[in-house]
């Protein structure tokens, strides 16, 4: 399995760079490094509501000895700084406002009298001092890395852009990614009676793929469902031309229709592998086709829905962010203890679909039902992916277990 991801992703290079606007950066990766070309905050301002004083003046004020300070003006945020702060005085100032020359405390407005006596105020306490000042260029200045070239953009990046001044934002273009299922006896949504009646099976793994390729920050081209004809496959395979992989689910094993082998070789296809030794989805196939002037990836997935969702989880999101410009390409992995005796007696890796219980050390999965490759209805509950080696055939109940999350528990 690892010589085969290897080979994958080998094969992966970001795609070209565009300009994205501000507001439709989020998911996508930087194309270059962000450089800070201000300086945030502009000036020492106040972290809250209070009076801008002399730490010196207020030292040793209490309750029962306050210092009294003249008020000589207010400061709200956007004023300028204005005249010096002396010996005696306070300036009433607002969060953020800037701290006027000669202050170096802000004394928070519970710790006051609050201006009671007109023209003046009464310091109660001297926990301030110090305290409460926002120095200029605590959050960036010029020339600072601000976010490195394949960070993957999230609203709080947003945040950081838009401080920044940024407004077009150098990202790697999205893969689009064609997805082509096979066999006679799928039915989508329009013919679903058929499967109603007994007839035929529903195309769970189209609509199921492309939700992860859009979870992999990237954009799903549904090809519908190929017949088990090599001219329909044929077909709709030149159909993916434009795309920048192709992803074919199903007819990949060894059985008299399973075409996806043999049309794609009539069409030039270069083997990169077939099958791995794993489980779920080992009729797994990897290779490229020659498209106008490129080879274009293709994965064949196997048509199990489990095994379709874990060779994409394992092989295919891996490539999509590798392709996106991603620095971070393969899920969170955690250390997790079992609840349950696992066995594993073949000598593959095994993924075994769990949820995960609880945090930390605490954490500990269990598996989400039957293991059955054929079976959809558990996918829903899965939280993760134990990883259980080739050379390990059995976990005991409380053994320690790693998990590759598919979403946060």
């Amino acid at each position: 399995m690892d010589e085969a991801l290897e080979r994958v992703m080998a094969g992966a290079e970001p795609l070209e760079p565009r300009e994205a606007s501000l507001l439709s950066a989020v998911g996508f990766a930087l194309a270059e490094d962000v450089v800070a070309g201000v300086t945030l905050p502009p000036w020492d301002n106040s972290a809250m509501d209070g009076y801008a004083v002399r730490g010196d003046d207020v030292r040793g004020a209490d309750a029962a000895s306050p210092v009294r300070l003249s008020v000589t003006r207010q400061v709200r945020a956007g004023d300028p700084p204005g005249a010096p702060v002396v010996a005696g005085e306070a300036v009433r100032i607002m969060t953020g406002a800037p701290v006027p020359p000669g202050a170096d405390s802000v004394v928070r407005v519970e710790d006051t009298d609050r201006e009671t006596d007109s023209g003046f105020v009464l310091i109660r306490d001297q926990r301030d001092v110090g305290h409460n000042v926002r120095p200029a260029g605590q959050d960036m200045r010029p020339g600072e890395l601000l976010l490195p070239r394949g960070h993957t953009i999230s609203p709080g990046s947003i945040g950081v852009l838009a401080a920044a001044g940024v407004e077009l934002v150098p990202v790697h273009k999205a893969p689009t990614v064609a997805i082509l299922t096979t066999g006679d006896e799928l039915r989508g949504p329009d013919r679903f009676a058929d499967v109603l009646a007994g007839h035929a099976v529903p195309d769970s793994n189209g609509p199921m793929l492309a939700a992860m390729v859009a979870d992999a920050a990237s954009s799903a081209i549904l090809l519908g469902i190929a017949d088990d004809d090599p001219g329909s496959l044929a077909e709709r395979i030149e159909q993916a031309a434009d795309a920048d992989i192709l992803v074919t689910v199903g007819g990949a094993s060894m059985g008299e229709a399973d075409l996806v082998k043999r049309v794609p070789d009539q069409m030039g296809y270069e083997h990169g592998f077939w099958r791995v030794r794993m489980r779920p989805g080992s009729p797994i196939g990897f290779g490229w086709l020659p498209r106008a002037g490129r080879r274009q990836p293709v994965f064949s997935l196997p048509g199990n829905p489990a095994s379709a969702f874990v060779t994409f989880e394992v092989f295919v999101r891996p490539f999509l962010r590798k392709l996106g410009g991603h620095v971070h390409t393969r899920r969170r992995r955690i250390t997790c203890r079992t609840t349950a005796p696992l066995k594993t007696p073949a000598r593959l890796t095994h993924f075994l679909r769990v949820a995960v219980d609880g945090f930390g050390h605490d954490a500990t999965v269990r598996l989400t039902g039957s293991q059955g490759s054929g079976l959809v209805s558990g996918l829903a509950k899965t939280e993760g992916l134990t990883i259980i080696h080739e050379d390990v055939s059995a976990l005991e109940e409380g053994d320690e277990v790693t998990v590759m999350l598919i979403r946060e528990p």
